[in-house]
Order: C-alpha cells, then structure tokens, then sequence
C-alpha cells in the first residue's frame, strides 16, 4: 500500500467511521423541511452546528440556501478533524504504521476469533484492494479499510463529503479554519481498544458490508430530512444488533461528545460566530452535543430550508 494511500485510507475511516451506516427509521411529521442545522446562542457568540456525512456524491448539492448562508456569515470554521495533510504527515504515517500493523511474521489472523476470521478470508478474497496486504493490518486498520471500499463501491467519494466541501470553501475565502481533535488523538483512540474490542469491530464491520447501500440510504434519508431522532436511532438499532460494541460506542460517542461540548461552549463565550460542521452522530441522544447545550440552558433552534416554507406558503 503506498504511503499516501495509506494516509488516504486513515484519514477516510477517521471520518466515516464515527458515523455508521446503520439502519434509521422513516421520518415523519414536519420533518421534511427541517435540515441537520442547529443555531446555538450564547453571551455573546453564535454557533451554527452542521451535522455532516463525511462521504458525498454530486447529487448532494446545491445545499439548502440558509446552510451555505449560515457557513458564509461565520467568522471560522470547524471540523471534527483535520481534512490537509499536515506538514508533519511523514511523523503521522510513521504513527499509523507502528500503531496499525503487525511486525513481520505476525498477522491479523492470530489476533481475531473464528467467526471473524471465516467472514474476513472470504471477503478479502473478493476483493482485490486488499489482496496483497490485509494480514499485517490490525482488525481497528482493517476496519479502516473496509469503509473505504465498501464507500467507494456505494460511489461515495470523501471529496464530496460536506467536511470537504466547506473546508475548500474556507479556504477560498481565506476563513479561518480550526478543529476540534486532532489526528493524533483519533489514532491514539482507534489503537486504545483491546483486542477483543476489535475483533469485535472488525466483525461488525464484515457484516454490515453485505448490506451497507441499504444501510447508508437509511441514514441518508434521516439526515436529509433533518430528522434528529432517526439518526439517533442509527446509533441505537447498531448497539442493539452488536452490542459488544458498547464500550466502543461509548468511547467513540459518549466520552469524545464531552470534550466537543466543552470546546463548543467556549466559542460562545466569544463575540463571533462559528460554523461547526461535525459528524451527524455527535449532535444526538441523550449524551449529545445538542442535549448537553440545551441542559447548560443555551438556546438551540433547529433551522428549516426557508425555500421549502416560502412554496408551501404560496399554495
């Protein structure tokens, strides 16, 4: 695998992972003409919270007017994570490559279960990008590159996610642009889980690619409509079928939600405004990004596509 498909390939799966292709369930009610945008208000900041699917097609544009509004009105912009190489990406790589393979003679199969070993074998088998160097991956890598692929199949492309779209925008703008983590503490986390936990996960992951474009339609039609709770429901129905992997959603979700929150709260507490685009997933639930602002007494309103109201209003 070359080097830069190798940063490709973590950079993709740090993105898409966090938010899974689960099943929702089918919105309802007025929820067609809500969109995945909050504004938050604070003394004295605003912030615009977006939540985003980190892989894209074509089709997903032109955006809603008030989300492109909203981006352009923001005096910076967040994201989840860094979306440019950093100058430094020969120190990551060299990071990723001793926190995600195994040394020579070593290979993933000694490291996972039966069950997931008779469902990677074949898969690899049918799948020629990962032919030639799957064994010395580390189930959390190999998770990695399952997503992309199974992505690529679906015709998603990273360079069309919404991240990217309004990273390049910024920097067309010359807007600044910060992050809430950093790819370091996103491979720390990935390499944190035990062994058990990721097997588990890569197990997961082998399942779901029988039927991942049933999967990510589902969760494209939660956001699309702005439906909050569908979304959650993703992150539910997952834990349900796989409940292994609760202490990875806890950690991936509940632990990370806690430490966005806290930075969130320090934008507001400055005279500008900022336009967070973060992975859908974060902003729902209980323990979300959006529960918690709302349980620290902030204001935090759902904003709906005013073009969709101004037709309807018209009828």
């Amino acid at each position: 695998m070359k080097t830069r498909a190798i940063w490709r390939a973590c950079l993709i799966f740090l993105l898409l992972c966090f938010a899974p292709l689960s099943r929702a369930s089918e919105p309802g009610g007025d929820t067609a003409q809500k969109l995945f945008l909050w504004k938050v208000t604070g003394s004295p900041g605003v912030v615009y919270l977006f939540g985003t699917i980190h892989v894209g097609r074509a089709d997903f544009y032109p955006l809603a007017p008030i989300i492109e509004t909203s981006f352009k009105e923001a005096d910076t912009l967040i994201t989840e994570a860094d979306l440019n190489e950093p100058q430094d990406s020969s120190r990551l790589l060299k990071m990723l490559l001793q926190k995600g393979t195994y040394p020579a003679g070593d290979s993933v199969e000694n490291h996972i279960g039966q069950q997931t070993r008779a469902h990677l074998l074949p898969y690899v088998a049918a799948t020629k990008e990962l032919a030639s160097s799957y064994a010395r991956l580390k189930p959390w890598f190999l998770t990695v590159s399952i997503a992309v692929i199974e992505a690529k199949r679906m015709g998603f492309d990273t360079d069309k996610g919404l991240d990217r779209h309004f990273a390049d925008a910024a920097a067309e703008m010359h807007k600044p642009i910060g992050t809430l983590e950093t790819t370091e503490f996103q491979l720390e986390l990935m390499n944190s889980f035990s062994e058990e936990l990721q097997d588990r996960l890569l197990l997961s992951a082998l399942l779901d690619a029988e039927h991942k474009t049933e999967l990510m339609d589902d969760m494209l039609q939660a956001w699309k409509s702005g439906n909050a709770d569908a979304m959650e429901e993703t992150k539910l129905r997952y834990v349900r079928e796989y409940p292994q992997l609760k202490p990875v959603f806890e950690k991936m979700f509940d632990q990370r939600n806690d430490g966005m929150t806290r930075q969130i709260e320090q934008f507001l507490q400055t005279p500008k405004t900022t336009f967070v685009a973060i992975g859908a997933g974060h902003l729902t639930g209980d323990r979300g990004i959006l529960s918690q602002l709302r349980s620290k007494n902030y204001t935090v309103e759902q904003l709906q596509n005013r073009a969709m109201k101004s037709a309807e209003a018209q009828h």
